[in-house]
């Protein structure tokens, strides 16, 4: 059986989210991502994981919303070309700790076979892991298949992977000129340079842009009952991240 060791791991701390009276749910803390990018990864963005996201889902508070973005920006948006990473090269993941230890007791775990414009998607989990850390192998059981770009339903649990507009919010250009030593090593956003050490406001001769509107990237979105998710041991409280790993031999 591979292994798959992880390259990128955009949010390794905890996105906390509390059961509230057995169905609601708050966001009690949120801890910044990082988004220092390698060489390797920045120059294969099928290993770039951009943001995680976990929300209530907006039609029924007692289901979860899980979303793992990769491959931003994609220019031109809806790029047809674009393709999740093959299973035999690339294995996307987002972890689940519901015990408080910083360990994941749960995965999911995503794979994709197929050309662009035809790709299918498998999804196992959420199921304890084989191993925790950064050296994984694929978990049993009956995955969840289906075509990307289309919604996937079975048993309570939703599944879709496809393009869809980032819906992070940055002034990039003006992030390089605060810190140029995170700027890209290719492409015009290199070229910037050392400039003011603030941020532009949303008003004014020379405002803020949002450089991500209009950019797509590669989504993987989730939503189940948050009962698959939750340990009462925990009163409810579970942390969420994502991994992008590289195949290797045994």
């Amino acid at each position: 059986m591979p292994k798959w060791i992880s390259l990128r791991v955009p949010l390794v701390a905890l996105a906390a989210l509390t059961v509230v009276g057995g169905s609601a749910l708050t966001v009690r803390t949120l801890m910044a991502s990082d988004h220092q990018d390698t060489p390797l990864v920045e120059l294969s963005p099928r290993f770039d994981v951009n943001d995680v996201y976990a929300f209530p889902s907006p039609t029924d508070p007692s289901r979860t919303v899980l979303v793992l973005g990769t491959s931003s920006p994609i220019t031109p948006a809806q790029t047809p070309s674009f393709t999740f990473g093959t299973k035999d090269q690339e294995l996307y993941q987002l972890k689940i700790d519901n015990t408080g230890d910083a360990n994941e007791d749960l995965v999911f775990q995503f794979t994709f076979t197929g050309k662009a414009g035809k790709q299918k998607v498998s999804m196992r989990g959420p199921m304890k892991p084989n191993s925790v850390g950064t050296q994984n192998t694929l978990v049993g059981g009956k995955p969840l298949k289906g075509y990307t770009n289309t919604v996937i339903e079975q048993n309570g649990v939703k599944l879709f992977a496809g393009p869809r507009d980032d819906p992070f919010f940055i002034d990039l250009e003006q992030f390089f000129r605060i810190l140029p030593d995170r700027r890209p090593e290719t492409g015009p956003l290199s070229m910037i340079t050392q400039g003011p050490l603030t941020f532009r406001s949303a008003t004014g001769d020379n405002p803020a842009v949002d450089f991500l509107r209009g950019i797509n990237d590669m989504a993987i979105v989730v939503e189940l009952p948050t009962s698959m998710l939750a340990n009462a041991a925990t009163n409810g409280r579970f942390g969420v991240w994502g991994t992008t790993s590289r195949a290797r031999g045994n």
